[in-house]
């Protein structure tokens, strides 16, 4: 069912029409330090694939443009229009590993990079996906897509470069702000308005961040651990008490890559109350790495 919701999505190429984003979540910037106002973002994107047809079916445009607005941004295509700002997105299906005789892999490359007329490059990063080959059932090209779209750096998108602009933060300062966000809509959700009773394409085609907000954050959090930077350490101590096992799974895991024997009390807790086994065990590995000589 989950590969036909998502196949299905694919095939009308999430066309901009169908999107219907609001900025009710969004925070309100009046104005963005060192502009007069909002800036203006000209949105720029270089897309190309390998599979047949020389059409990528994955809606990178409107895709880019809904993280933007979303993250209160205004949006032009026009290199002719006024803009404050330039993001370039060169995205890339490339011919992967062959499957079959006649099926093969796509791997995915995305580069993002945003810039200042004056200050230069603001924000970059560069995603790089590719179908878990050992996993794969029938679908490598949605299962990739899926992945791409779960990626911290593309699905919290909006919320990075907002984070650089607004708070000049670093990439990594910039994902944890946008996973303690995240976390906070989850606890206080937006109030329904009059606006929500009516007919939208939200009634036909689900909420596709909303659809994709449980693996991303659960990919952000595994990133943080990677990252092992210390602003991450209070809020994946708060995420080791999510709704969500799976969430507090990866939360456990990413503080067990810091040499932090503080968390010792908190590891504690969650191996006595833990209710998921996984997490339990998870949290009793780590402290059994702090208790070694």
């Amino acid at each position: 069912m989950r590969l036909l919701l998502i196949g299905a999505l694919l095939c009308i190429g999430f066309a901009a029409t169908a999107l219907s984003v609001t900025a009710q979540d969004a925070p309100s910037h009046p104005t963005t330090p060192g502009f007069s106002r909002e800036p203006v973002i000209y949105l720029d994107v270089q897309a190309s694939t390998w599979r047949s047809r020389g059409r990528v079916s994955f809606g990178i445009v409107p895709f880019v443009r809904m993280k933007l607005t979303s993250a209160g941004f205004a949006v032009t295509q026009d290199p002719e229009s006024p803009h404050d700002l330039t993001l370039t997105v060169d995205y890339r299906e490339e011919r992967g590993k062959p499957i079959t005789i006649s099926l093969s892999g796509t791997d995915i490359t995305c580069v993002m990079e945003l810039e200042h007329p004056r200050q230069g490059r603001l924000f970059y990063t560069k995603i790089h996906e590719r179908p878990r080959y050992a996993e794969l059932v029938t679908a490598p090209y949605v299962e990739v897509v899926e992945q791409f779209q779960t990626n911290p750096y593309f699905y919290f998108m909006g919320d990075l470069i907002r984070g650089r602009i607004d708070a000049d933060l670093d990439t990594t300062g910039a994902l944890i702000q946008a996973v303690d966000r995240q976390f906070y809509r989850e606890r206080h959700p937006r109030a329904a308005t009059p606006l929500d009773t009516l007919e939208s394409p939200a009634e036909t085609f689900p909420d596709l961040d909303l659809h994709f907000a449980s693996s991303a954050l659960e990919n952000a959090v595994e990133e943080l651990g990677r990252l092992k930077d210390p602003r991450a350490i209070e809020l994946l101590k708060t995420l080791m008490f999510h709704a969500e096992p799976r969430t507090r799974l990866r939360a456990v895991l990413a503080l067990g890559e810091f040499d932090a024997p503080i968390l010792a009390p908190a590891m504690t807790r969650v191996v006595r109350a833990d209710s998921d086994p996984d997490v339990r065990d998870a949290a009793a590995t780590v402290l059994a790495r702090y208790s070694k000589p």
